[in-house]
């Protein structure tokens, strides 16, 4: 009976100090990843290509699975590099924002969610605005949060 209680004990212990752990993350290190998940915004509504290359990480697995009214994943930064291209020649404005993001960060990953606002106008005068569900992914490279992968996914209709 004791030894039951002392396993389960333990157990216990072992779970609370691994959720404590999972909760302490470093001030640091969430700052600079909320600076990179802004800096990542600023560049898209901006409409910047010099300042995207900025953001994201140059490599076979960058991965952005966007836009949301048309999705399809871009793989490679080349790839990811285009569909930005592609879209912004699409656009006259483009604002987009993550007022509230939610940041967690293990050793040299972190991920980002949270709602996106946007408002985008054509360059043949549509306009059109709403929100979207965002998720990034962060890799810490040459000590530098870098974008590895971002989605943009539509609520379902109906939410």
């Amino acid at each position: 009976m004791h030894t039951r209680f002392w396993f389960r004990a333990a157990g216990g212990a072992l779970l609370l100090r691994a959720a404590l752990e999972a909760s302490a993350q470093p001030v640091a290190e969430v700052e600079s990843v909320k600076a990179a998940n802004r800096a990542y915004y600023e560049a898209l509504s901006a409409r910047d290509i010099g300042a995207m290359e900025q953001v994201w990480s140059h490599t076979a697995a960058a991965t952005n699975v966007a836009p949301p009214v048309r999705l399809a994943a871009h793989v490679g930064w080349d790839a990811v590099r285009k569909n930005y291209q592609d879209f912004w020649n699409t656009l006259a404005e483009l604002t987009v924002s993550m007022p509230q993001p939610e940041i967690f960060v293990k050793g040299s990953v972190a991920w980002v969610y949270g709602i996106e606002n946007a408002s985008r106008r054509t360059k043949n005068g549509q306009s059109s605005s709403g929100s979207n569900f965002g998720t990034s992914i962060f890799v810490k490279e040459d000590g530098r949060w870098l974008l590895i992968f971002h989605e943009a996914a539509l609520f379902p209709e109906g939410k």
